[in-house]
């Protein structure tokens, strides 16, 4: 489904001035080699690039004349329907959505009273969820965003080393958490 549209918007917009619109042909090839990841199987992993090449596509289409731009609408509606239906048949579980944005709010939480600490003169008070806690939870959320196909470098570091956490990498797994939530 998502290829003959794409093939459709290909064949639309070649006949688009190359000077005019010079992002135009980068972000459909990019979009081809997203849907073309898919070909051995989607999961939440593959939805969410071809979502985000999309998004690219749209934003160069948007830069174009509105005579180019109205021209290829209707392919645009197509890829835009196909992969609403593609997300929603490859969203992660609900559940671990909720695991994810709990342990996030966690992070943030320890995040927060690591910069108050930085103001504090004197003894500071213990930080809440500590890099070992935050390990254990970290452990089945990872797992199960690398069965829907994310990589985790972030996750993976505070599973492989607790004792190095600092804001940097709090700051750093919560965003790589936001990206796979879309």
């Amino acid at each position: 489904m998502l290829e003959a549209a794409l093939f459709q918007l290909r064949a639309a917009a070649s006949d688009i001035d190359r000077e005019i619109a010079p992002q135009l042909g980068l972000s459909i090839n990019i979009l081809a080699n997203a849907i073309a990841a898919g070909h051995d199987g989607v999961n939440a992993s593959v939805a969410t690039d071809i979502e985000f090449a999309f998004n690219d596509l749209s934003a160069a289409v948007d830069e174009l004349p509105q005579a180019d731009a109205e021209r290829l609408a209707p392919m645009m509606a197509t890829l835009r329907r196909d992969i609403e239906t593609l997300t929603a048949a490859t969203a992660l579980d609900p559940t671990v959505v909720e695991q994810i944005r709990a342990f996030q709010s966690k992070l943030r939480e320890r995040m927060k009273a690591i910069e108050r600490q930085t103001f504090v003169e004197g003894r500071a008070e213990e930080l809440p969820h500590p890099p070992e806690a935050l390990r254990e939870e970290a452990i089945p959320i990872a797992r199960q965003l690398a069965a829907a196909g994310f990589q985790t470098p972030s996750l993976n570091l505070l599973i492989s080393d607790p004792a190095s956490t600092r804001l940097h990498s709090l700051r750093d797994i919560a965003n790589e958490l936001d990206v796979m939530l879309g």
